[in-house]
């Protein structure tokens, strides 16, 4: 397993890499949130931890993020009042850790939140066809017609896996959140629309004039049958 720690302090960085290598998890760590976000390619991660001093918080950042990925994702920041907790939260955080903390009960709370989000394994997914399009969820790519094979992201395998089973019926972006990155939707509907862009340019002729994955204005998106 892999985990990505973002942290500007060096002692708990090595702090926090050390508990989690004993729990088993190769780990990368990065003081630069900007070069992260900028030069984000699907990195392939279990596990993000995020750490800063109690007077940043990078909401916008936090949400980036957690439009690339839906891996488990925790802060760990100081206590600075119930308004802020909750916007780290609505941002897409799975755990906030207030400081002082213990790394046992840290790593403790990191397996629960992988336990959860362990799910169904892609691979045991059946194919799924519907009209032009093939899912392959072994392969985690989609089909459209004769045309080749597109690789997915688990956040697009996610949305067209959803789309699909549910064709022709018109799903809320807040629903869709929920699906897809398994929280909350409310307020985060811009993570659905930049997902829809990205995986309409996968599987459009003319992502402009979408064929397949169309717009229902006021009520979310669809799945033409």
């Amino acid at each position: 397993m892999e985990a990505l720690l973002l942290s500007h302090n060096s002692d708990e960085s090595a702090m926090l890499r050390l508990a989690l290598q004993r729990a088993g998890f190769f780990v990368k760590i990065s003081m630069d949130f900007e070069k992260i976000l900028t030069d984000w390619r699907e990195i392939v991660v279990d596990l993000i931890v995020l750490t800063f001093p109690d007077h940043n918080l990078p909401i916008s950042g936090i949400k980036q993020l957690r439009a690339f990925t839906p891996a488990p994702f925790i802060v760990i920041a100081e206590y600075k009042n119930e308004d802020a907790y909750v916007t780290l939260l609505d941002a897409g955080v799975d755990l906030v850790l207030l400081r002082p903390y213990s790394t046992r009960v840290f790593i403790a709370q990191v397996r629960a939140l992988l336990r959860r989000a362990s799910g169904v394994p892609f691979f045991s997914l059946p194919v799924l066809t519907k009209g032009d399009i093939l899912l392959d969820p072994s392969e985690r790519s989609v089909r459209i017609k004769e045309r080749p094979p597109q690789r997915l992201t688990q956040l697009e395998f996610r949305l067209l896996y959803i789309l699909i089973i549910n064709t022709g019926q018109t799903i809320s972006s807040d629903r869709l959140v929920e699906y897809v990155w398994g929280y909350s939707g409310k307020g985060n509907r811009d993570l659905v629309r930049g997902l829809i862009k990205r995986l309409r340019a996968k599987i459009e002729t003319d992502s402009q004039n979408p064929r397949y994955i169309l717009t229902v204005t006021g009520a979310g998106y669809t799945l033409k049958p």
